[in-house]
């Protein structure tokens, strides 16, 4: 084991590797990437409080404060004042902006399906009563 170690260890002085190290819990020391670290926990802190939540309503917060971060602009796309498009984290992700999956309109839905719901009840309801006669 020694042996590797100072095979590695005359490996890297050779290279002249340098070790830099950050401090754990410490945002400002790390860069670009603990900035993000930092925004996340904010929003976390924000929305969740001192509340306790299912892990499927954690992964729900999660995924939103993903999108709200993977969405926020980081240059515009043209110099026309007019267009507001800009580049964001999620056109790297997955090549174009990202945005939140749109809620299907709970009025186009037909009235046909509340009728036969009620027709079914009441078929139920009638039965329900001949069984107890």
């Amino acid at each position: 084991m020694s042996n590797c170690v100072s095979k590695l260890s005359k490996f890297l002085c050779e290279e002249r590797v340098e070790w830099s190290f950050i401090p754990p819990r410490a945002p400002n020391h790390g860069g670009l990437w603990e900035a993000g670290v930092k925004a996340v926990k904010y929003h976390l802190r924000r929305v969740m409080g001192n509340l306790r939540f299912t892990y499927e309503e954690f992964l729900t917060i999660l995924n939103q404060i993903e999108l709200v971060l993977n969405s926020r602009p980081l240059y515009p796309l043209s110099c026309d004042p007019g267009d507001f498009d800009a580049l964001t984290p999620g056109h790297f992700l997955v090549g174009r902006p990202i945005t939140a999956i749109a809620e299907p309109s709970l009025t186009e839905v037909s009235d046909n399906r509340l009728k036969v719901w009620q027709k079914q009840t009441k078929n139920c309801a009638t039965y329900l009563e001949t069984l107890v006669k």
